[in-house]
């Protein structure tokens, strides 16, 4: 006679179904959040191109050079005038553009590095999908393409270097490239070395805490030390008395300025749309920026006190909200809890605390106060995701709840937000009354 009941062989079977059902159907989540990230950068990057151009302001960065001696801020504009002035703007722009190429090489980067690293998980899947959506990541590079994105490419690639690599020689070598990396970006931007000196500290105790003090000590000494010397010589060394005859070399073409539009609602409404132009002449704006490097220190720590309390106050909120939810991110999706992290640092909160103290330079001399905590997140989380991707707690499989709550996070941080560090940041000066049209 044929028993009905099913054999232990065949109830385990069917007690998979659901789970294989339920693994579908998370893979087809992931894979339309990723085709949805996917169109929206480029929705993100079109409107950044061809509607709201925001060049002027970063090709300030390259508007000095040492033509009339050192300057703070000069390489950038040394390089460009290798090329000649028949190929000034092409140049300009090329190298505004570099430093974003490169940083998202670097992203890419680090998302491999997250699904290659143990055996494959959702919550795996889900933390390389948040990546692109951090406030320092796609949105940031897109909307404000500085030259610090070169520093935190190179400080991506330290962080990866150390995850990857174990033995000590090359552990050395590649935090002495990096500190050569910074130094040589310190003349592009002095607040470089200090911008990323809690990562790579954070990076050097955290990722290669098997090996031994003296060489993490090694480690620190030469990625951090190059930069912040190089910083100090620009700060003394550094020309004050020439943005009159920078300003006297660069040269005149009008250029989309949408800050000239933003004097009201609508006149912003209108220029989005296209109903009005609003074009700056490139000479007349870079002279008004580059005349702050003949500012002094005690000046430029007045001209953050004129923006008002107001203005400061709302920046630092929002950066401080903005680093607030990234740790909250990656600690509910990854399941590493902020506190395992923080132990790997127990005894060693010296050196962090320092980096991370060096950062009250940045917020005295510059009224840019979400952007400096956007750095800050930064720092943290770069080395938070690589540590929580060698956890065991990544391998654990996600609640339905947490999936669902990841498809809310995405749309919720795909959200642009890479202009919200000019929230309380410098004064953009506007174009004349006759450039907008």
């Amino acid at each position: 006679m044929t028993s009905s009941h099913a054999s232990p062989a065949n109830s385990s079977l069917l007690s998979r179904i659901p789970n294989i059902s339920r693994s579908d159907t998370h893979v087809r989540i992931y894979v339309l959040v990723a085709l949805g990230l996917a169109v929206w950068e480029l929705a993100c990057l079109y409107f950044v191109l061809a509607v709201y151009r925001t060049d002027i302001y970063s090709l300030s960065y390259y508007a000095a050079n040492y033509n009339f001696g050192f300057v703070r801020r000069g390489l950038g504009g040394e390089l460009i005038r290798i090329f000649g002035d028949d190929h000034y703007f092409t140049a300009a722009y090329a190298s505004m553009w570099v430093p974003a190429v490169a940083w998202l090489i670097a992203l890419a980067l680090l998302i491999l590095t997250i699904l290659s690293r143990g055996t494959r998980s959702e919550r795996r899947m889900m933390l390389a999908l948040l990546v692109p959506v951090l406030p320092f990541s796609l949105a940031y590079a897109i909307f404000s393409p500085r030259p610090e994105l070169l520093g935190m490419s190179a400080l991506a690639g330290l962080g990866m270097a150390l995850t990857w690599i174990r033995a000590p020689r090359p552990r050395i070598a590649f935090s002495a490239l990096y500190g050569i990396a910074i130094a040589s970006l310190a003349l592009i931007h002095e607040a470089i070395p200090l911008e990323l000196a809690l990562g790579a500290i954070l990076a050097i105790i955290v990722l290669a805490k098997d090996t031994t003090a003296a060489v993490r000590r090694i480690c620190a000494a030469v990625a951090v030390g190059p930069g912040i010397v190089t910083m100090f010589l620009v700060a003394r060394l550094g020309r004050r008395d020439v943005a009159t005859q920078l300003c006297a070399q660069l040269p005149h073409r009008m250029i989309e300025d949408p800050y000239a539009a933003l004097t009201s609602r609508q006149k912003t409404i209108d220029y989005v749309l296209g109903r009005v132009e609003s074009r700056t002449d490139y000479h007349d704006f870079e002279c008004h920026v580059i005349s702050q490097l003949d500012r002094s220190f005690t000046q430029a720590i007045v001209s953050v006190t004129q923006v008002g309390f107001v203005p400061l106050g709302a920046s630092f909120i929002l950066g401080v909200l903005m680093f607030a939810g990234t740790t909250w991110v990656i600690r509910y999706f990854s399941g590493v809890p902020v506190g395992t992290f923080l132990r790997e640092t127990r005894g060693k909160w010296a050196l962090p605390l320092l980096a991370l103290a060096s950062m009250v330079l940045l917020f005295m001399t510059a009224s840019d106060w979400t952007r400096w905590w956007v750095l800050i997140t930064f720092d943290v989380a770069v080395v938070y995701i690589l540590y929580a991707i060698d956890r065991p707690e990544i391998e654990q499989t996600p609640s339905r709840r947490t999936v669902a709550a990841f498809v809310v996070v995405i749309a919720l941080l795909a959200i642009p937000t890479g202009h919200t560090s000019h929230v309380g940041g410098p004064g953009i000066p506007s174009g004349p009354p006759a450039a907008v049209q």
